[in-house]
């Protein structure tokens, strides 16, 4: 993928992100492309609306796209965030065997626990890619601007 579609489907995740803000959740937003960069599924955070710690914005968008598929096994998707992602999603990514993520902002010091994106790549036994930050400013800006609204 060109630099110009990376930095597109960010864009996009940032897209989500607002969908999360609007609603009243955690300012964070996914998307999940087939290797060409065409999208297949969307998320956006939920957590507040529907009052459940793990509807983050990558676990919703995998779910969307294993519903769709009708498997658990992402193999020949590639995963996008507008933020560096928590040990639960990126746990997720490996475990859907998503084999390339690209990132917005890095990660947040209020992350918990403090593990990192490639913290878990490091220890998966199946290998992801992690690419990042991605227009990571304008991603850190509207997180730190979207918690402010939601605070």
């Amino acid at each position: 993928m060109t630099q110009e579609i990376i930095e597109k489907l960010v864009r996009e995740c940032m897209n989500e992100a607002q969908k999360a803000i609007d609603s009243g959740n955690p300012p964070f937003g996914c998307v999940i492309t087939d290797k060409d960069g065409n999208i297949k599924a969307k998320g956006h955070n939920t957590q507040q609306s529907n009052n459940d710690p793990t509807a983050h914005a990558e676990i919703n968008a995998m779910r969307i796209l294993g519903g769709k598929i009708g498997s658990r096994y992402l193999d020949d998707y590639v995963m996008f965030a507008n933020a560096s992602s928590c040990s639960m999603c990126m746990s997720g990514a490996v475990k859907a065997h998503i084999t390339e993520f690209y990132f917005g902002a890095p990660p947040e010091p209020s992350m918990n626990p403090w593990i990192t994106m490639d913290e878990v790549a490091e220890k998966s036994k199946n290998e992801i890619g992690v690419h990042g930050p991605v227009l990571g400013d304008e991603c850190a800006t509207q997180i730190a601007e979207g918690r402010n609204i939601n605070s």
